[in-house]
């Protein structure tokens, strides 16, 4: 008894298995992040959920910044997972970074919003003077347009400056 061919099972294909379930996971995982960084932790204890007590990044970048200015930021940068943040740094017109009074915080498009966002509702609380994003700044009366300084980052499109008290 010979059977046809198109009568025997067919082999499984254990690398389109593997590459599904790995695409799967990856999946989860991404929109596990995306969700974190959707819904910043309520700010009441300061390391709920991502605070600075649980930050893997801590501090670096900062530089020998303020101990208000540390606080906020390491708050800020675990509250929004943002991976780089620059503090004190020369800079050729007036900066508060010199100082170790401003932090800049790399972000896409979606996070800068959200992180602006915070800051602006939360400048009392964190200490802080001024925001700027996306050649806005807020002192604390509302956006403000600013002039157009020549570039992406002079006109901080790709991060979220904060300047402390």
């Amino acid at each position: 008894m010979t059977r046809a061919l198109a009568d025997l099972p067919t082999p499984l294909d254990i690398d389109a298995i593997t590459r599904a379930a790995t695409t799967a996971v990856d999946e989860a995982e991404q929109i596990r992040r995306d969700a974190e960084r959707e819904s910043p932790p309520d700010s009441g204890s300061g390391d709920a959920g991502g605070g600075p007590g649980i930050c893997a990044a801590g501090t670096e970048g900062f530089g020998a910044v303020a101990t208000g200015t540390a606080t906020a930021g390491e708050r800020l940068r675990c509250m929004f997972g943002v991976d780089t943040v620059y503090g004190v740094a020369g800079r050729a017109n007036a900066s508060d970074h010199p100082k170790g009074k401003a932090l800049d915080f790399m972000a896409d498009r979606a996070t800068g919003e959200k992180l602006a966002e915070y800051a602006r509702q939360n400048m009392d609380e964190l200490g802080i003077s001024y925001v700027i994003y996306r050649q806005r700044i807020d002192t604390g009366s509302g956006w403000e347009m600013q002039e157009d300084r020549g570039g992406v980052t002079a006109n901080h499109m790709d991060h979220v400056h904060i300047s402390f008290d």
